[in-house]
């Protein structure tokens, strides 16, 4: 179990995803009174990254701009491990997940979690609305709980892709989503919220916390992606 102790998110528009996070991130950070030497953990997710770059991890530039413990590593200094998870939109509760499991093997009291994605290249055909969500996560404190991220494939279709390659015509990487389905649209209950399925994970995200603020009782999060996989995110208030 993990507690979210402040969130902070904005549609991406024309700005970069770096700059935006480490807005966002500044932004939660002083709304929890937390204190970046207390940061342990920085996991990024999402599909599309500048370029189609997946190396260096989004993670370790979202920690070398925040500038959380870029020391020079000995036995005795002080760490914080940053990664990167892509799963398609269900890339933020992978992250989640991850994040349950690994902070409390760290000395540090906090995670940040970023999600968002940015155009690759002019090259590349963009119909989405990327948003960039950061929120700060703790083993105890006010907030809401999540209590466990399920994952179900059963309704999976592998045909469904998005696959990237080098175009020689235009001489750049572009992606190309193969596999027709209708997708499902938004829906909500009182006890349960998806988002559209060609949503990206950072709108998933942004979205469902958006209305789990005005709850008090449990809430889950399903986000289903254009697959049709599906996870869910189980909180409590």
């Amino acid at each position: 179990m993990v507690v979210m102790r402040s969130w902070k998110a904005s549609p991406l528009g024309k700005g970069r995803l770096l700059k935006t996070s480490v807005n966002l991130a500044t932004s939660a950070m002083e709304e929890a009174s937390i204190d970046l030497n207390d940061i342990a953990l920085i996991v990024h997710s999402g599909i599309y990254r500048q370029h189609f770059r997946t190396e260096p991890a989004f993670a370790t530039h979202l920690q070398g701009a925040l500038n959380i413990k870029c020391t020079t590593l000995t036995q005795e200094s002080s760490h914080c491990f940053a990664f990167d998870v892509s799963d398609g939109s269900c890339s933020a509760h992978v992250a989640l997940d991850a994040i349950t499991d690994l902070l409390p093997q760290f000395n540090g009291k906090y995670a940040i979690l970023c999600v968002g994605d940015e155009r690759p290249n002019k090259q590349t055909e963009w119909s989405h609305t990327p948003h960039c969500f950061v929120a700060i996560l703790a083993l105890e404190g006010n907030g809401p709980r999540l209590e466990r991220v399920s994952f179900d494939e059963t309704k999976a279709a592998p045909e469904r892709v998005i696959a990237s390659h080098f175009d020689t015509n235009k001489k750049a990487n572009v992606s190309i989503e193969y596999g027709e389905y209708q997708p499902q649209p938004v829906h909500e209950t009182e006890f349960e919220f998806s988002g559209h399925q060609n949503w990206l994970s950072g709108e998933h995200m942004h979205a469902f916390h958006q209305r789990l603020d005005g709850k008090t009782d449990s809430f889950t999060h399903r986000i289903v992606d254009r697959t049709g996989k599906t996870t869910s995110a189980h909180w409590e208030r």
